[in-house]
């Protein structure tokens, strides 16, 4: 793990951007590699006519760019400008996000996730698994879980 190595899981609900634009604001950016990412739920289905991906291929490259967009104006929003221009972005596809972004952490050697929660209590926290608590499971590194004010 390189500690340098920072993946901040970017979210696309508004819900969860006051918690990392908090922290994005209070961080020292120095000396330190960030790899802002999004990663969009893709499902597979198998019927009688074949398999079928959701969404398909030309559905695939509009949100990918439509979530540079999103992600990039926010980092840009909370990080100095020299920080912004070395950062990387990236949006990724799987059925599995918290698997995929677990991977992704692998891959680049991240010594850390950050990441944002809606921080559910009682009845709905008990039986819902949030992608929180699911890349706490798989994460190869440490995991910076940012709750709501």
């Amino acid at each position: 793990m390189n500690p340098q190595k920072i993946v901040i899981a970017m979210p696309a609900e508004e819900e969860f951007m006051p918690s990392i634009s908090r922290w994005g604001h209070e961080y020292v950016w120095t000396k330190r590699e960030i790899y802002f990412v999004h990663v969009i739920k893709k499902d597979i289905s198998v019927s009688e006519m074949g398999v079928e991906e959701i969404p398909d291929k030309v559905t695939v490259e509009n949100l990918k760019q439509q979530m540079l967009d999103f992600i990039k104006n926010k980092a840009r929003e909370m990080m100095p400008e020299l920080a912004f221009k070395k950062a990387h972005f990236e949006v990724l596809f799987a059925q599995s996000p918290a698997e995929r972004l677990a991977e992704y952490a692998k891959e680049i050697n991240a010594g850390m996730i950050v990441v944002a929660t809606r921080n559910k209590r009682g009845f709905s926290g008990l039986f819902l698994s949030s992608f929180a608590d699911r890349l706490l499971k798989l994460s190869p590194c440490d995991v910076l879980v940012l709750r709501p004010n």
